[in-house]
């Protein structure tokens, strides 16, 4: 098991803690759709990952096994028990990382996947775990280098996998400037600027744990305190739908694609710098971005039981998550794609619940009769919790969302 996955229990509790706090003190931090909404992104991608082989893994181990000879004969000894090995290995790594990051916002396609992480309005440790489930697998290149000093697979693993879980704590507002560490470390105040969509902060520090690489190649900018960080992407998503999310901007591009007459932007557009456009589908199909100075955060009004409906949602799901995730060695792959593919679609239907979408009334209807089919599917042990969750969930969702005078999922009018 990797040790992002066996992080994910000390993440849960770390944003339990900041949302207590946020309750107790008022910062008004968290709300509950936003969060949902990013929690949902993050499983989507570990249990999709469950699907995926890594590119990165199926490309270096082959090339270091070709180049074993020569690391021997330049006396390249990496250990994994070696802590100042681990220690290079990581500072080697968040250098390529940082080079991957900065592409990923500069380069469309690569914008793509990565925009996911950056479509929550809101700033807190469920952020962190807004994580894109895919996309084009080139990311593996800029790991290549570290073929050059011999690092060993298991060693690009362990280093790639502390560099992800040390980004996770920088994701809050109420840690303050440390003056020393904003010189050297990736911080929450540094990282803050990462997230805002102000122009001044636009595409500013990419390091994944030092800072150092943004200062050295001019991305580094600092949090003013004249300058408030207003989160999110200039063309926001307006949904909670993990699904919606992870083909925002690639539906955009496809669409540009097809409404462009050009055959030169059709092919390059993918390729191009993030945000360009080709001029004849930006006037056929226009998309604003926000306006910074009458900024409002994407907040429909859902009547409060249908909220509460989905927290209980959210909370089987994140349970389902872990026990597939910590079983998934014992699964078959069909068993696997199975528990993915309910999941997905459970998820789906939550996020349309929180935004009062039209397709959640009949939609979660389905997704409990496609679970109550797939139940042979599933291991025989899982059968009674199965059948007492969809009949509850089946009851309490009908009274909801038909029973009654005038139920429905919509937003709440005012």
């Amino acid at each position: 098991m990797s040790l992002v996955t066996l992080a994910i229990p000390f993440f849960l509790i770390a944003i339990l803690v900041e949302l207590a706090l946020d309750r107790w003190r008022g910062w008004g931090l968290y709300r509950l759709n936003d969060a949902i909404g990013s929690l949902s992104v993050g499983i989507l991608s570990r249990i999709t990952g469950l699907l995926r082989k890594g590119v990165l893994l199926l490309v270096y181990i082959p090339l270091y096994e070709l180049l074993e000879p020569y690391y021997r004969a330049v006396g390249f000894n990496w250990s994994l028990d070696n802590g100042w090995h681990l220690l290079l290995a990581v500072l080697a790594y968040d250098f390529c990382y940082y080079w991957k990051h900065r592409m990923a916002h500069e380069i469309n396609l690569f914008w793509a996947d990565h925009l996911v992480h950056h479509q929550s309005e809101d700033y807190n440790l469920t952020t962190a775990l807004r994580q894109p489930s895919g996309g084009p697998p080139i990311g593996w290149i800029f790991y290549m280098p570290l073929l050059l000093i011999g690092l060993p697979a298991e060693l690009l693993i362990t280093a790639g996998a502390i560099d992800l879980i040390y980004q996770f704590w920088v994701h809050t507002q109420k840690f303050p400037k440390v003056r020393w560490m904003e010189w050297i470390f990736v911080t929450p105040s540094n990282h803050r600027v990462h997230h805002a969509q102000n122009k001044i902060y636009v595409d500013k520090n990419y390091g994944g744990v030092l800072i150092v690489w943004d200062r050295l190649f001019g991305s580094y900018q600092e949090e003013l305190e004249k300058e408030p960080c207003i989160y999110g992407v200039r063309k926001p998503l307006n949904s909670f739908d993990p699904l919606a999310a992870n083909l925002q901007h690639y539906k955009r591009m496809a669409l540009d694609a097809w409404h462009t007459k050009s055959w030169r932007d059709k092919l390059t557009l993918w390729f191009r710098r993030t945000g360009y456009r080709p001029a004849d589908a930006e006037a056929a199909m226009p998309v604003p971005s926000c306006d910074l100075d009458n900024f409002r955060r994407y907040d429909p009004e859902v009547r409060r039981p249908l909220r509460l409906y989905a927290l209980a949602q959210h909370l089987c799901y994140s349970a389902a998550t872990l026990a597939l995730l910590w079983y998934a060695g014992e699964l078959g792959y069909i068993e696997q794609a199975v528990g993915v593919a309910l999941l997905a679609a459970g998820l789906v239907v939550n996020g349309r619940i929180l935004e009062g979408h039209r397709f959640a009334r009949y939609g979660e209807l389905a997704r409990l009769a496609v679970l109550t089919a797939a139940a042979p599917l599933l291991p025989a042990v899982l059968f009674a919790p199965l059948a007492a969750y969809t009949a509850a969930s089946g009851l309490v969702w009908w009274r909801l969302a038909f029973a009654g005078k005038g139920a429905t999922v919509g937003p709440v009018s005012d």
